[in-house]
């Protein structure tokens, strides 16, 4: 189960990585001012402008920003299960 759980974990920090280097594409093509740190560490603080950015264009809020929160809860939800099934191991 711990292994299923790590796996599982893996992938979706990878896609979560993948959106937000989309994200950051798409901020950085519209040479919007932004300081090394934030741009490479801190996605974050895009979601807000890519999400102007996109509506604006297309009409609607880019598939990149669903995908970047959705792996995100995903990777946070299979993390507090590993942990719980390592804390119940531990004990038991």
């Amino acid at each position: 189960m711990l292994l299923i759980l790590l796996i599982l974990l893996l992938c979706f920090s990878l896609i979560n990585f993948y959106y937000s280097i989309q994200i950051l594409r798409c901020v950085s093509a519209e040479e919007i001012k932004s300081s090394f740190f934030e741009i490479r560490w801190q996605v974050h603080k895009q979601m807000k402008e890519y999400r102007k950015l996109t509506r604006a264009k297309t009409g609607h809020i880019g598939f990149s920003w669903y995908g970047y929160w959705l792996s995100l809860i995903v990777m946070l939800i299979c993390l507090c299960w590993l942990l719980v099934s390592l804390g119940s191991r531990a004990s038991g």
